[in-house]
């Protein structure tokens, strides 16, 4: 596998620590801030070094071609899981968060060897829900069924997400967003039912 690659698929799995935000205390007492200030603090980092890597022309290391000249996948990403862990109940950002950090790049590995549209769709498509049963439950309180209802919905949302190719939203972005407010709405909904 090439090194750009490699540096790719390693970015995404350490995105899977991302939900770790929530062991901080809503109350920073050593900072004196609140929890959330340290999301708007790190996408104004990745913004900052987006801003002066389109400007000065910078590649990097696990840049895809095409990012050259437009916002890179890992904005895209930041942007996503900023949104989520600020925006989404902990279980539905910790599961999306996790889920795009394994199922995309395991979704990328099955259409680049060219796997039938049954395997580079299943597998992700259970993969991902694998995911979502393992963690809703252990981030969050949801009883059995909610758990599966919300597993289900997530991951055919996030690979309906992941599966286009838009020039300029990243599917980063899509497999985070798409999901959890699929997921949010499905969850709102049965809890006014």
């Amino acid at each position: 596998m090439r090194r750009d690659v490699v540096v790719r698929r390693v970015a995404h799995v350490l995105v899977a620590l991302a939900p770790l935000y929530y062991l901080f205390p809503v109350e920073l007492p050593f900072l004196g801030i609140r929890r959330w200030v340290l999301l708007i603090v790190f996408f104004a980092l990745v913004i900052g070094f987006e801003g002066i890597r389109l400007w000065k022309g910078l590649t990097i290391l696990g840049l895809r071609p095409h990012e050259k000249d437009q916002i890179a996948s890992f904005v895209w990403a930041a942007a996503g899981i900023t949104l989520v862990l600020w925006v989404f109940e902990p279980d539905i950002a910790s599961a999306t968060i996790i889920g795009m950090a394994i199922v995309d790049p395991l979704a990328g590995e099955l259409r680049a060897a060219n796997k039938s549209d049954r395997i580079s769709i299943g597998v992700p498509i259970l993969a991902y829900f694998m995911i979502c049963v393992a963690v809703l439950p252990v981030a969050g309180s949801r009883e059995l069924l909610p758990v599966i209802s919300l597993s289900v919905l997530g991951s055919i949302a996030a690979v309906a997400a992941e599966r286009p190719k838009i020039d300029y939203v990243d599917d980063d972005f899509l497999m985070l967003v798409v999901p959890a407010v699929a997921m949010a709405l499905l969850s709102l909904v049965a809890s006014t039912a």
